[in-house]
């Protein structure tokens, strides 16, 4: 397919959405192939095995609970490493037609009161501890400022019904609240439906191939929609199977790569370097991998290459953001420069337009912020003002991502900046606004400014440029200790630059792009 002289592609609506609502399709594949292997993991040295049928099993009885549980119009929470009681949990809410609202446990605990209190989160399901920190003994004492409930996520069986009524769910109900950040600071929930993120992941999955047979080890967390959707969905939706590992590890990653004889790999680019450079990978059998699939941030085309060359298996890379998982991607039959420089078409049932600051579609080869539209795009987001998420998805029901790219007339599109300032640093999202308002609070910081600088490993990291009050003279390790009160460990700055003053408009807001420009021009600043 070949476009016009704009930067528009219509909408593909050849290839037809299933209505089904998420627990309706894990039903299917325990009726029809209750043996096939739905999820493997980790248990100590040895790995371990649950069917379709084992899964649904056990998704129903909790699902019964909590449909006996909860109250109207509330959610139910998870703040967890990936396991398979993770992916219960998922398709239990599923299944009794609660929403799911995943939650970062890297996060402080002012983060996730937020998250907790702005999506009405009935039950909350977390892990005992995280990185040896007593997790759900902080969550309990959040729970009871919330009046919520808490429960350790190992021990759902303790609450699960053997019998009682779960209700029919509409696929148009909400399926997840996705919270994602934008320049104001505050995070937003975006909410998907079981419609709009059961076809992203299923579209995806038929791009690539996917079937039954396959096995995709998945190493990213599951509060992202990397993890509950584009993966653990897409997977669903061909009845194959997905391997789980606790926490991204290098040698850990390929050890279980080679034992369970993956067959797809999920990652971001950083997973992808730390894997290659692991002394271990030389001598790993990766025979039966065929795909690996990166994204998150954007994929140096030196990267793609080396990964190909090395893992021996075709790298797609995906495009996507909360509100729209899965939404553009490369084709396995796609050239290398096209894999190694671009991300791809859009996809299917995905209108997209590269607009001009007034709106209008900017030429082929020309940069424009990149616009979606799509029944698979968020319906709306929560604890956000009107008129803030109408600056993401607009009355007409365009979602502007931010992101600043061009078309060529394949249609295939180039990412060549953003025009919100998130940092993408190793896949995760950096808020500049957020991490600006908490340094704000250090007494001898008179005025910050937060941006992102490229760096071969992480694709970008955060830095800080201050200016201290006079007389003030902040240590660059106090910043960092008052940050990390307030802010996961990702988010605080990994350099701090003072500076006597910022370059700013006339309306007084700092340039942040000639504030990148001289950094970069002066990288020992």
């Amino acid at each position: 397919m070949t476009v016009g002289p704009q930067a528009y592609w219509p909408a593909d609506t050849s290839v037809e959405l299933d209505r089904r609502p998420i627990g309706e399709v894990l039903r299917c594949w325990a009726a029809t192939t209750p043996d096939a292997p739905a999820v493997r993991s980790l248990a100590g040295d040895d790995i371990t095995t649950l069917s379709y049928a084992d899964l649904f099993e056990h998704s129903h009885q909790l699902a019964r609970a909590l449909h006996a549980s909860m109250t109207d119009n509330r959610t139910v929470g998870v703040c967890a490493i990936p396991t398979p009681d993770w992916l219960v949990l998922e398709y239990a809410a599923a299944l009794a037609g609660v929403p799911l609202v995943p939650v970062n446990p890297a996060f402080t605990d002012e983060e996730i009161e937020y998250l907790l209190e702005t999506a009405h989160v009935d039950l909350l399901f977390a892990d005992s501890e995280f990185r040896g920190s007593p997790l759900l003994t902080r969550l309990v004492d959040i729970g009871a400022r919330l009046d919520l409930q808490v429960s350790e996520l190992a021990c759902w069986r303790s609450m699960a019904l053997s019998d009682g009524h779960i209700p029919e769910v509409d696929p148009d109900n909400p399926f997840l609240i996705q919270y994602t950040s934008g320049t104001t600071g505050r995070p937003k929930g975006a909410v998907l439906s079981h419609r709009a993120a059961f076809n992203c992941a299923r579209i995806s999955m038929q791009r690539i191939g996917g079937h039954r047979d396959d096995n995709w080890l998945n190493p990213l967390p599951m509060h992202h929609v990397g993890g509950s959707v584009s993966v653990a969905l897409a997977v669903l939706s061909a009845g194959a199977c997905l391997t789980i590992v606790p926490a991204f590890e290098p040698g850990l990653v390929l050890r279980v790569l080679e034992a369970t004889s993956a067959t797809i790999l999920g990652s971001v680019p950083t997973m992808l370097i730390a894997l290659m450079e692991h002394p271990s990978f030389a001598s790993i059998d990766l025979s039966a991998l065929r795909i690996v699939q990166s994204g998150g941030s954007t994929v140096p085309p030196s990267l793609i290459r080396n990964v190909e060359q090395r893992f021996d298996a075709t790298v797609i890379v995906a495009y996507g953001q909360s509100e729209s998982p899965n939404a553009i991607q490369t084709d396995i039959t796609d050239d290398d420069v096209t894999k190694a420089e671009t991300i791809g078409r859009p996809m299917p049932q995905r209108e997209v337009c590269l607009a001009a600051p007034d709106g209008k579609p900017v030429g082929l080869g020309e940069v424009g912020e990149l616009w979606m539209r799509s029944p698979l795009t968020m319906d709306r987001y929560i604890g956000v003002p009107a008129d803030i998420a109408a600056q993401t998805l607009d009355g007409d029901g365009w979602l502007h991502t931010g992101d600043l790219c061009s078309m060529d007339g394949r249609g295939v599109i180039r990412i060549h900046g953003r025009v919100r300032d998130v940092i993408i640093r190793g896949g995760e999202n950096i808020y500049p606004a957020e991490v600006e308002d908490v340094l704000l609070r250090h007494p001898g910081v008179a005025d910050v400014a937060v941006i992102g600088l490229p760096d071969e490993r992480w694709g970008e990291i955060p830095v800080a440029c201050y200016r201290a009050f006079p007389g003030a003279r902040p240590d660059p390790d106090d910043l960092a200790r008052h940050a990390r009160i307030a802010l996961a460990a990702y988010k605080v700055p990994r350099r701090w630059i003072e500076v006597d003053s910022f370059p700013l408009t006339a309306s007084g807001k700092v340039k942040k792009f000639e504030l990148r420009a001289q950094l970069e021009a002066h990288p020992s600043q």
